[in-house]
């Protein structure tokens, strides 16, 4: 071969390696640029994902405050002791302020239109603190006072009952807040322009003949932390928390145990993750067990629920066999609530037939097997002691003389009840209606004065305290 003839093929030869390397540069940069605009998508839809939750968590918050001041103002409606409505008329402030920071966080740009809902919280919240204050003081509220908390509670009702149905559609999907893509776009400006929004600017309407009232402003209150008084003093290490955990599951062995590490603030629990069988990777079940005592203080089993083929009763005499099973003895059920085809079912203990709320544990129960679905006994061992329970001061008779004239009693129980302090008192509980509304009525039994009132939701789907 000749020279020139050597120099075109080695040229040629160049060629082909600059257009492969040319190819391979091109080609790296085109998966380098796809790979940054799946992470620019990823990013925005996870933007997306967490401004939809944060709207979700404060919309759904602000429903749950708005029940909370409905009930508590029916609650002081009911109640004829000073000092039992002044804490109650503190706890609706308290409620109120929670509203409204929530409604302040919803992405409605018209929030002028909602200044009457806002103005709504304001005033209950400050009006029921000025009666606080005054009954803590001594002097009693006038008729006047009395008809204007009459009103609003009478629009509490109204707010909640919107609310729910705006909650309802929400979250069977109906119901959207928008698309957001990042802070401060026009899509955000914008969002108040979809249905949500324009259902809320609806709520607002319910408002048109809302009251000018005198209020006198904010109060604060704090409540102390208890620390846990029915766990046994020995510590355990992991490892005997690991086959603690597996025995409560009654499993002899697991496919995947996955320690997740230590935590907790006034019960310290080491928790697992389980996964019983690899084939089905998509059942975890979640257990906590103290450090302190080695109890389990709480279980999630996530496995999917089919619809229902059993009812309450029977998922409350599985509930009920499965305590038993697992050392709580003497437990009566109280209030259940049916979800996402499960029951939720409160129980407490029953002493010498004293009922002893703070001593309470929850069980969930699949509705589709009866399968125990989750557990939690963080009340009970935090305020189960052994408790001499004494004999009342007074009658039951007598007791019937703190409660309301127009309260229709039905049943009448004794029963220890937890207080915000913290404390236990020993009560007489009366239940019963008034005004067409379900309430538990509990008057000390030693001293006569009214320590606290529940509203009672009855409902298809369960039996609630407010």
């Amino acid at each position: 071969m000749s020279i020139l003839g050597g120099y075109k093929e080695l040229r040629e030869r160049l060629k082909s390696v600059r257009l492969w390397s040319v190819m391979a540069v091109t080609l790296g940069i085109l998966v380098i640029v796809a790979l940054w605009g799946v992470n620019q998508y990823r990013g925005k839809a996870n933007y997306h994902n967490y401004l939809t939750n944060m709207w979700h968590r404060a919309f759904f918050d602000m429903v749950g405050y708005v029940q909370n001041i409905q009930a508590t103002l029916s609650k002081a409606e009911v109640s004829r002791d000073d000092r039992q409505r002044a804490v109650l008329y503190t706890e609706v402030w308290r409620n109120a302020f929670a509203a409204q920071e929530n409604l302040s966080q919803l992405p409605i740009e018209n929030n002028v239109a909602l200044e009457r809902t806002a103005k709504y919280l304001t005033q209950v919240g400050d009006l029921s603190f000025s009666l606080s204050k005054q009954l803590m003081s001594g002097k009693k509220e006038t008729l006047l006072q009395r008809q204007q908390l009459k009103k609003l509670r009478a629009y509490a009702d109204k707010l909640s009952s919107n609310l729910n149905e705006l909650a309802i559609e929400i979250s069977q999907g109906r119901l959207r807040w928008g698309e957001v893509r990042v802070v401060g776009t026009s899509r955000f400006r914008r969002i108040a322009q979809n249905v949500t929004s324009s259902r809320m600017l609806a709520v607002e309407a319910g408002f048109k003949d809302y009251p000018t009232l005198i209020y006198d402003g904010p109060f604060s209150d704090h409540i102390s932390r208890q620390t846990p008084k029915g766990l046994p003093e020995k510590l355990i290490s992991k490892e005997q928390a690991k086959k603690i955990a597996l025995d409560f599951l009654n499993l002899k062995r697991a496919d995947i145990v996955n320690y997740l590490g230590l935590s907790g603030d006034r019960i310290k629990v080491y928790t697992f993750e389980i996964i019983p069988d690899r084939r089905i990777r998509d059942r975890t079940i979640t257990i906590a067990i103290s450090k302190k005592g080695g109890k389990v203080i709480w279980m999630i089993d996530n496995r999917a629920s089919s619809s229902p083929k059993i009812g309450v009763a029977k998922a409350k005499e599985n509930a009920k066999k499965f305590l038993i099973e697992k050392g709580f003895a003497n437990m009566i059920d109280t209030f259940y609530l049916k979800q996402d085809n499960t029951a939720l079912i409160n129980y407490i203990l029953l002493q010498n037939g004293v009922k002893i709320y703070p001593d309470m544990v929850k069980v969930r129960v699949a509705l589709d097997t009866g399968q125990i679905v989750g557990f939690d006994a963080t009340a009970y061992y935090m305020s189960h002691t052994s408790r001499k329970i004494p004999k009342p001061a007074i009658s039951e008779r007598q007791a019937r003389n703190f409660i309301s004239k127009n309260f229709d009693v039905q049943s009448v129980s004794l029963a220890i009840i937890p207080l915000d302090s913290g404390k236990e008192v020993f009560t007489y509980e009366f239940l019963g209606k008034y005004d067409g509304k379900y309430f538990a009525d509990y008057i000390n039994a030693i001293t006569g004065k009214e320590e606290n009132i529940l509203e009672i939701i009855k409902d298809p789907n369960g039996i609630l305290s407010m």
